[in-house]
Protein backbone atom coordinates (compact mmCIF):
# COMPACT_ATOMS: atom_id res chain seq x y z
CA UNK A 1 0.00 0.00 0.00
CA UNK A 2 1.50 3.35 -1.14
CA UNK A 3 0.48 6.20 1.70
CA UNK A 4 1.99 9.36 1.21
CA UNK A 5 4.61 9.93 3.16
CA UNK A 6 3.04 13.87 4.03
CA UNK A 7 -0.01 11.99 5.86
CA UNK A 8 3.13 10.18 8.02
CA UNK A 9 4.53 13.19 8.48
CA UNK A 10 1.05 14.63 9.72
CA UNK A 11 0.58 12.12 11.99
CA UNK A 12 3.33 12.31 13.62
CA UNK A 13 3.12 15.73 14.28
CA UNK A 14 -0.59 15.32 15.87
CA UNK A 15 0.75 12.49 17.65
CA UNK A 16 3.73 14.48 19.40
CA UNK A 17 1.34 17.06 20.71
CA UNK A 18 -1.83 15.24 21.03
CA UNK A 19 -2.91 18.08 19.39
CA UNK A 20 -4.61 19.32 15.71
CA UNK A 21 -4.41 22.98 16.68
CA UNK A 22 -0.58 22.72 17.77
CA UNK A 23 0.26 20.30 15.16
CA UNK A 24 -0.99 22.84 12.90
CA UNK A 25 0.88 25.70 13.90
CA UNK A 26 3.99 23.71 13.80
CA UNK A 27 3.31 22.31 10.44
CA UNK A 28 2.51 25.82 9.27
CA UNK A 29 -1.01 24.63 7.92
CA UNK A 30 -4.75 24.91 9.20
CA UNK A 31 -6.47 22.72 11.56
CA UNK A 32 -8.89 21.31 9.29
CA UNK A 33 -6.20 20.52 6.81
CA UNK A 34 -4.37 18.50 9.27
CA UNK A 35 -7.85 16.92 10.62
CA UNK A 36 -8.94 16.16 6.17
CA UNK A 37 -5.22 14.54 6.91
CA UNK A 38 -5.92 12.19 9.06
CA UNK A 39 -9.23 11.09 8.08
CA UNK A 40 -7.37 10.68 5.18
CA UNK A 41 -4.67 8.23 6.47
CA UNK A 42 -7.32 6.63 8.52
CA UNK A 43 -9.55 6.00 5.62
CA UNK A 44 -6.66 4.59 3.78
CA UNK A 45 -5.57 2.21 6.65
CA UNK A 46 -8.99 1.31 7.52
CA UNK A 47 -8.01 1.88 10.85
CA UNK A 48 -8.83 4.74 13.75
CA UNK A 49 -5.68 6.35 15.07
CA UNK A 50 -7.21 8.78 17.66
CA UNK A 51 -9.80 9.47 19.86
CA UNK A 52 -11.24 12.67 19.25
CA UNK A 53 -13.32 14.56 22.44
CA UNK A 54 -13.65 18.51 22.33
CA UNK A 55 -11.31 18.97 24.75
CA UNK A 56 -8.79 16.07 24.40
CA UNK A 57 -7.07 13.88 22.01
CA UNK A 58 -5.43 10.56 22.53
CA UNK A 59 -4.45 7.49 20.85
CA UNK A 60 -6.03 4.42 20.02
CA UNK A 61 -3.95 1.51 20.46
CA UNK A 62 -3.40 1.02 16.83
CA UNK A 63 -2.68 4.36 17.05
CA UNK A 64 -0.23 3.97 19.51
CA UNK A 65 1.65 1.17 17.73
CA UNK A 66 2.02 3.13 14.42
CA UNK A 67 3.23 6.44 15.73
CA UNK A 68 6.10 3.76 17.45
CA UNK A 69 6.73 2.89 14.20
CA UNK A 70 7.15 5.83 12.29
CA UNK A 71 8.30 7.38 15.17
CA UNK A 72 11.78 5.32 14.83
CA UNK A 73 11.26 5.77 10.99
CA UNK A 74 11.35 9.87 10.82
CA UNK A 75 14.24 9.18 13.56
CA UNK A 76 16.39 6.97 10.99
CA UNK A 77 15.94 9.12 8.16
CA UNK A 78 16.23 12.87 10.19
CA UNK A 79 19.32 11.31 12.25
CA UNK A 80 20.79 10.26 9.30
CA UNK A 81 20.77 13.26 7.53
CA UNK A 82 22.24 15.20 10.26
CA UNK A 83 24.58 12.89 11.06
CA UNK A 84 26.19 13.12 7.86
CA UNK A 85 25.99 17.00 7.34
CA UNK A 86 27.81 16.95 10.57
CA UNK A 87 30.66 14.42 8.66
CA UNK A 88 30.80 16.48 5.51
CA UNK A 89 31.33 19.31 7.57
CA UNK A 90 33.69 18.15 10.29
CA UNK A 91 31.64 20.05 12.35
CA UNK A 92 30.76 17.81 15.54
CA UNK A 93 28.53 19.66 18.29
CA UNK A 94 29.56 18.90 21.73
CA UNK A 95 27.37 16.69 23.44
CA UNK A 96 25.19 17.98 26.10
CA UNK A 97 24.21 14.87 28.70
CA UNK A 98 21.96 15.62 31.37
CA UNK A 99 21.73 13.00 34.17
CA UNK A 100 21.75 12.44 38.01
CA UNK A 101 24.55 12.20 40.09
CA UNK A 102 24.14 9.28 41.55
CA UNK A 103 23.85 7.55 37.96
CA UNK A 104 26.89 9.62 37.03
CA UNK A 105 28.82 8.14 40.04
CA UNK A 106 27.88 5.13 40.22
CA UNK A 107 26.17 3.63 36.75
CA UNK A 108 27.76 5.87 33.96
CA UNK A 109 31.39 6.17 34.87
CA UNK A 110 32.63 2.89 32.92
CA UNK A 111 30.77 4.23 29.77
CA UNK A 112 32.80 7.67 30.34
CA UNK A 113 36.11 5.78 30.13
CA UNK A 114 34.60 4.17 26.93
CA UNK A 115 33.98 7.64 25.47
CA UNK A 116 37.24 9.04 26.20
CA UNK A 117 39.20 5.80 24.25
CA UNK A 118 36.72 6.04 21.42
CA UNK A 119 35.87 9.62 20.70
CA UNK A 120 38.00 12.08 20.20
CA UNK A 121 36.72 14.33 18.00
CA UNK A 122 33.18 15.30 20.25
CA UNK A 123 33.25 16.75 23.42
CA UNK A 124 30.96 15.89 26.39
CA UNK A 125 29.56 18.32 28.48
CA UNK A 126 27.44 16.95 31.48
CA UNK A 127 24.85 18.55 33.54
CA UNK A 128 23.99 16.86 36.80
CA UNK A 129 19.95 17.73 38.02
CA UNK A 130 17.36 15.30 39.71
CA UNK A 131 15.85 13.00 36.77
CA UNK A 132 12.59 15.35 35.87
CA UNK A 133 14.93 18.32 35.59
CA UNK A 134 17.28 16.64 33.10
CA UNK A 135 14.08 15.26 31.02
CA UNK A 136 12.97 19.35 30.96
CA UNK A 137 15.91 19.67 29.77
CA UNK A 138 15.75 17.49 26.79
CA UNK A 139 12.21 18.81 26.11
CA UNK A 140 13.86 22.39 26.05
CA UNK A 141 16.55 21.59 23.49
CA UNK A 142 19.49 22.08 26.23
CA UNK A 143 20.17 18.64 26.41
CA UNK A 144 19.84 16.38 23.46
CA UNK A 145 20.21 12.52 25.46
CA UNK A 146 19.24 12.11 29.65
CA UNK A 147 20.14 9.13 31.27
CA UNK A 148 17.40 9.30 34.83
CA UNK A 149 15.86 6.79 36.87
CA UNK A 150 12.25 5.82 35.32
CA UNK A 151 9.46 7.35 37.00
CA UNK A 152 5.60 7.76 36.34
CA UNK A 153 4.59 9.02 33.08
CA UNK A 154 7.73 9.57 31.51
CA UNK A 155 6.79 6.63 29.53
CA UNK A 156 3.75 8.00 28.31
CA UNK A 157 5.39 11.16 26.76
CA UNK A 158 4.67 10.88 22.56
CA UNK A 159 7.23 13.50 22.38
CA UNK A 160 10.01 11.34 24.05
CA UNK A 161 11.90 8.25 23.15
CA UNK A 162 12.70 6.37 26.41
CA UNK A 163 14.96 3.11 26.22
CA UNK A 164 15.60 1.54 29.28
CA UNK A 165 18.72 0.18 30.08
CA UNK A 166 19.59 -1.75 33.37
CA UNK A 167 17.00 -2.96 35.91
CA UNK A 168 18.01 -1.55 39.58
CA UNK A 169 16.39 -2.50 43.08
CA UNK A 170 16.32 -0.22 46.14
CA UNK A 171 16.63 -1.68 49.53
CA UNK A 172 16.24 0.12 53.12
CA UNK A 173 19.35 0.41 54.84
CA UNK A 174 20.76 1.81 58.61
CA UNK A 175 23.95 2.06 59.93
CA UNK A 176 25.38 -0.43 62.26
CA UNK A 177 23.89 -0.06 64.90
CA UNK A 178 20.77 -2.23 63.25
CA UNK A 179 22.56 -5.03 62.78
CA UNK A 180 20.43 -7.85 64.42
CA UNK A 181 17.49 -5.47 65.03
CA UNK A 182 15.26 -8.26 63.42
CA UNK A 183 12.24 -7.65 61.13
CA UNK A 184 10.75 -4.64 60.90
CA UNK A 185 6.52 -4.13 59.65
CA UNK A 186 6.09 -1.36 58.01
CA UNK A 187 4.80 0.34 61.09
CA UNK A 188 7.93 0.32 63.15
CA UNK A 189 10.43 0.88 59.93
CA UNK A 190 8.29 4.18 59.41
CA UNK A 191 8.80 5.15 63.50
CA UNK A 192 12.65 4.90 62.52
CA UNK A 193 14.43 8.35 62.26
CA UNK A 194 13.51 8.71 58.24
CA UNK A 195 16.37 9.98 55.83
CA UNK A 196 14.86 11.11 52.81
CA UNK A 197 15.48 13.02 49.75
CA UNK A 198 13.95 16.40 48.78
CA UNK A 199 10.39 16.21 47.58
CA UNK A 200 10.25 17.07 43.83
CA UNK A 201 12.89 14.17 43.10
CA UNK A 202 11.78 10.67 41.30
CA UNK A 203 13.48 8.79 44.08
CA UNK A 204 11.71 10.67 46.40
CA UNK A 205 8.31 10.20 44.52
CA UNK A 206 8.82 6.92 43.95
CA UNK A 207 9.57 5.98 47.80
CA UNK A 208 6.19 8.12 48.65
CA UNK A 209 4.69 5.90 46.13
CA UNK A 210 6.15 2.44 47.92
CA UNK A 211 4.92 3.59 51.43
CA UNK A 212 1.89 5.22 50.17
CA UNK A 213 2.61 8.62 51.38
CA UNK A 214 3.07 7.26 55.29
CA UNK A 215 5.93 8.95 55.81
CA UNK A 216 4.94 12.43 56.44
CA UNK A 217 7.73 13.66 58.90
CA UNK A 218 10.94 12.68 57.79
CA UNK A 219 13.97 13.39 59.73
CA UNK A 220 16.43 14.56 57.39
CA UNK A 221 15.48 15.90 53.68
CA UNK A 222 18.50 16.66 51.54
CA UNK A 223 19.34 16.85 47.26
CA UNK A 224 22.08 14.08 47.74
CA UNK A 225 21.93 10.36 47.82
CA UNK A 226 25.31 10.38 48.48
CA UNK A 227 25.33 12.54 51.67
CA UNK A 228 22.21 10.35 52.72
CA UNK A 229 24.28 7.22 52.99
CA UNK A 230 26.70 9.27 54.63
CA UNK A 231 24.46 9.93 57.09
CA UNK A 232 23.05 6.44 57.28
CA UNK A 233 26.77 5.37 57.98
CA UNK A 234 27.23 7.30 61.39
CA UNK A 235 23.78 5.94 62.65
CA UNK A 236 21.52 8.68 61.80
CA UNK A 237 18.40 7.01 60.76
CA UNK A 238 16.84 4.72 57.98
CA UNK A 239 16.64 5.33 54.58
CA UNK A 240 15.81 3.70 51.08
CA UNK A 241 18.64 4.07 48.69
CA UNK A 242 19.46 2.23 45.06
CA UNK A 243 21.41 -0.62 45.12
CA UNK A 244 23.85 0.32 43.34
CA UNK A 245 24.63 2.66 45.64
CA UNK A 246 24.49 0.59 49.09
CA UNK A 247 26.17 -2.97 47.68
CA UNK A 248 29.50 -2.37 48.58
CA UNK A 249 28.73 -0.52 51.88
CA UNK A 250 27.00 -3.52 52.88
CA UNK A 251 29.54 -6.09 52.14
CA UNK A 252 31.85 -4.00 53.94
CA UNK A 253 29.43 -3.89 56.98
CA UNK A 254 29.10 -0.23 56.94
CA UNK A 255 25.49 -0.29 56.47
CA UNK A 256 22.75 -2.67 57.23
CA UNK A 257 19.78 -4.10 54.71
CA UNK A 258 16.83 -3.70 56.62
CA UNK A 259 14.72 -6.69 56.42
CA UNK A 260 11.55 -5.13 56.11
CA UNK A 261 7.56 -6.64 54.59
CA UNK A 262 7.19 -3.28 52.14
CA UNK A 263 7.37 -4.35 48.86
CA UNK A 264 9.66 -2.23 46.68
CA UNK A 265 9.26 -2.80 42.96
CA UNK A 266 12.20 -2.65 40.35
CA UNK A 267 12.40 0.19 38.52
CA UNK A 268 14.31 0.97 35.22
CA UNK A 269 17.40 2.91 34.88
CA UNK A 270 16.44 4.89 31.20
CA UNK A 271 18.12 6.86 28.12
CA UNK A 272 15.80 10.14 26.83
CA UNK A 273 15.87 11.52 23.86
CA UNK A 274 13.36 13.84 22.14
CA UNK A 275 11.81 12.61 18.82
CA UNK A 276 11.87 16.44 17.97
CA UNK A 277 15.47 17.06 17.70
CA UNK A 278 17.55 15.09 15.29
CA UNK A 279 20.11 13.73 16.73
CA UNK A 280 23.74 14.31 16.32
CA UNK A 281 26.80 12.29 15.72
CA UNK A 282 27.62 12.51 19.30
CA UNK A 283 24.40 11.69 20.38
CA UNK A 284 24.15 8.41 18.38
CA UNK A 285 27.59 7.63 19.76
CA UNK A 286 27.20 7.71 23.06
CA UNK A 287 23.93 5.54 22.67
CA UNK A 288 25.27 3.23 21.07
CA UNK A 289 28.05 2.88 23.89
CA UNK A 290 25.14 2.78 26.82
CA UNK A 291 23.34 -0.01 24.59
CA UNK A 292 26.65 -2.47 23.92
Amino acid sequence: MAISADLYRTFFGVGLYLSFSRAAKEIGVSQSAISQSIKQLEAELNIPLFVRTTKSVAFTPEGKELFDTVAKAFSILDNGVTQLQERVAQDFATLNLAATDTLCRHYLLPYFRKWESQVSDIGLNIINRPSPSCVELVLNKEAQLAVVNDYEGLKENPQLEVIPLATGQDVFVGGPNYRGAGFFDQGRLLNEPMLLLQQGTASRTFFDAVTHGACRKPRFELGSIDVLLDLVEINMGISMLPSIVVNKKITEGTVVKIDTDIPVPTRDIVLVRSRLVPQSEGASRFTEILKG
